[in-house]
């Protein structure tokens, strides 16, 4: 496709923000509102623009999750219930047998946010140790 000054500059204007108006494009490229309409659907019919886009902004940090096997000594599950109820990201809390007293499973917004919740688990009363597992992946989700 030949594609005339015109055209070249309506292109231009629709990468820089494809949201603005057929009116304020035709006042920049000085033709008529009826004309630029016919340019944009002919550049879409013979495959010159193929769509307009949105650009989302990526944080700096993602979600992250982990499960912490916390270990208590001695163990009281009435004494650590309302420090797990406190904090909104823990999403399942188990109280397994074995080594392990406690499996937490954390979705927090921020690998800093996991670090605080983190943090603050050095507080709770009676714990002895925390092991942290990242998950790196996810394979099943059935919830």
């Amino acid at each position: 496709m030949q594609l005339d000054k015109y055209d070249k500059k309506i292109a231009a204007l629709l990468v820089e923000d494809a949201r603005q108006s057929v009116s304020d494009i035709a006042r920049k490229v000085n033709l008529s509102r009826s004309a630029v309409t016919d340019r944009i659907k002919r550049m879409e019919e013979k495959g010159y623009i193929t769509g307009y886009h949105a650009h989302i902004a990526h944080n700096t940090e993602q979600a992250v999750s982990a499960y912490f096997a916390v270990t208590f000594r001695p163990l009281s599950c009435e004494l650590i219930q309302p420090y797990i109820n406190a904090v909104p990201e823990i999403k399942l809390a188990h109280s397994i047998s074995g080594d392990v007293d406690l499996l937490l499973l954390v979705d927090a917004p921020s690998m800093s946010r996991l670090s605080e919740i983190r943090g603050a688990m050095d507080q709770w009363p009676n714990l002895e140790k925390i092991v942290t597992h990242m998950c790196l992946s996810s394979r099943l989700e059935r919830f």
